[in-house]
């Protein structure tokens, strides 16, 4: 369990990221950076995108770009299902590995590479709407392209990454040190200028002075994250279905 007394910086980490990494309310990992999941698209050939469903439109044959990834794909068909992605049965999976099937011949590619795959197809031309998280988002708007990233009446998807310390630690303190490190201001604004990535340090991400990292980031709608799903906790067994899955699904290409 994380002693969070012994951290400078945890006031400054809002209770919604500090709930990610709670089991049975107590505090077993820190939360450090996040970002958002959902539907880029170029506006000079797509004019607005309200659902997940954009994905499966058929207006945008070989212009779209799917994340390469079997639980991505899961949890898309849950969004626009209004599946429990915890939850998802034999049949909804076999639903889901069907609708991506008849989804693939719309798809450009499947990326794999958010910087060497989809900003690269995005600047071609080749690709007007993906998958994507969004640092690929604020990377092409800051080139002048002309893209914007989609708020889904289904809701944004959103990752927040963790760190634990191991219970065997013979460091425990130092360990302690350095997740404070990882929550301070300095280590915070690094994640945010150089990758695009949020911080989990509150002060840090309401500091943002940048228009394109503020607009990427929602940072003038306080409300965003509320209406974001953050991706639950998968069990190995649930991974490994979901990826199987998606296995079948290029394999009947």
């Amino acid at each position: 369990e994380i002693d969070t007394s012994k951290l400078t910086n945890w006031d400054k980490v809002p209770d919604s990221f500090k709930a990610v990494g709670q089991i049975n309310g107590k505090q077993y990992f820190v939360p450090f950076d996040w970002g958002f999941t959902s539907i880029l698209y170029n506006t000079d050939h797509v004019a607005s995108v309200d659902s997940w469903d954009a994905l499966f439109d058929a207006a945008y044959d070989d212009h779209i770009s799917m994340w390469d990834d079997g639980p991505g794909a899961v949890t898309v068909s849950s969004y626009i299902n209004g599946w429990d992605e915890t939850a998802i049965t034999d049949d909804q999976l076999a639903q889901a590995k069907q609708d991506w099937i008849d989804q693939a011949p719309l798809n450009k590619m499947y990326w794999a590479s958010e910087y060497g795959d989809l900003v690269p197809a995005f600047q071609s031309g080749e690709v007007w709407l993906a998958y994507a998280w969004q640092g690929a988002y604020a990377t092409l708007l800051a080139e002048g392209m002309p893209v914007a990233y989609a708020n889904p009446t289904e809701g944004r998807n959103s990752w927040v990454g963790v760190y634990g310390i191991r219970a065997d630690s013979p460091n425990y303190e130092l360990a302690l040190q350095f997740l404070d490190g990882k929550l301070g201001a300095e280590t915070g604004n690094n994640v945010v200028t150089n990758f695009y990535y949020g911080s989990a340090n509150g002060e840090v991400m309401a500091g943002i002075t940048d228009e394109t990292l503020k607009e990427a980031f929602g940072i003038d709608d306080p409300a965003i994250l509320e209406s974001t799903n953050f991706t639950p906790n998968l069990t190995a067994a649930q991974r490994d279905a979901w990826t199987a899955m998606w296995a079948e699904v290029k394999a009947s290409q």
